[in-house]
């Protein structure tokens, strides 16, 4: 789950194109709030790097897959390559966390690695994520080592060090991979809705209604929402005007576009529904934003 910004690029399979601290390094390593998100919410979405999060104020929930976790300060989660994913606060209170993505690329120093200690780590359809607690003792281990890349890395990427942490965390999720035995059922289902999730992100904004949504997916409307229902908990069209959100906010706080043009360049038909919908996920109007978040 990372910062709102402009990078979000999806490549050809509408995976997530991450935006590094270093774009020669594929490594993101960054601090988060959850209320920079609509209504307290990340979009949801996936990509090919293993996710961690480490809370280190408040609490919130972590949606895996359709899967309910709740987190608290001092535990985290792992996301395991290619699960859908994303944090919330029903309640809207704030959280504070440490968010990093470590690309498989790091360790892909040779075929023989990949396939025999890599693979069977990311591409385990039966792990898909791992809660973190600190009263358990191997996972109290990542958590740490998450703090250090963190304080590490805070100022300019430093390879050597996020290479030993990531190599020493692989090892320990390898070692105690959990398994969640259901895990390939619905496997028809995930790509129909990683499809619809690509087509809205690449074309938010167009105008865009349920039909396109599910004729991306290759499925009907009915089929479509009980798919964005199931594993994200929301419509179809309500997930594309909280990414049309995400989108605005990151135009208001490092453009000088207008709030009409920063409307139509998200995707809304007109300024005035935009500032009624920022309203009901923000709590406030786009200007007023702008002002106090420059």
């Amino acid at each position: 789950m990372m910062e709102v910004c402009p990078s979000i690029v999806l490549n050809s399979d509408a995976s997530e194109n991450v935006a590094y601290n270093n774009p020669d390094f594929p490594a993101y390593i960054k601090k988060g709030q959850l209320s920079r998100y609509p209504d307290f919410r990340a979009v949801s979405h996936w990509h090919d790097d293993l996710e961690f999060i480490l809370i280190l104020e408040g609490q919130m929930f972590y949606d895996v897959n359709g899967q309910k976790i709740s987190l608290q300060a001092g535990e985290g989660i792992f996301v395991n390559s290619r699960c859908f994913h994303y944090g919330y606060s029903d309640a809207h209170t704030e959280c504070l966390f440490i968010c990093i993505l470590l690309s498989p690329q790091l360790l892909s120093v040779n075929t023989y690695f990949v396939e025999k200690c890599l693979n069977p780590l990311i591409q385990n359809i039966h792990f898909p994520y791992q809660p973190l607690n600190p009263s358990i003792l191997w996972q109290n281990s990542i958590l740490r080592d998450l703090e250090m890349l963190y304080k590490k890395n805070v100022d300019e990427i430093q390879p050597f060090i996020t290479l030993e942490k990531t190599v020493h965390i692989f090892l320990l999720l390898a070692e105690n991979m959990n398994y969640f035995p259901d895990y390939d059922k619905d496997t028809e289902d995930t790509l129909a809705l990683t499809t619809m999730i690509g087509y809205v992100q690449k074309n938010y904004p167009q105008k865009i209604m349920l039909k396109d949504i599910s004729s991306s997916g290759n499925c009907c409307k009915t089929k479509c929402t009980s798919l964005f229902q199931k594993y994200l908990n929301t419509s179809p069209m309500v997930y594309l005007n909280r990414y049309r959100l995400e989108k605005s906010v990151f135009l208001l706080q490092n453009t000088t576009m207008s709030v009409t043009e920063i409307a139509y360049t998200c995707g809304f038909s007109n300024s005035s529904y935009f500032c009624e919908l920022f309203h009901k996920y923000y709590n406030t109007t786009p200007g007023k934003f702008r002002n106090s978040n420059r």
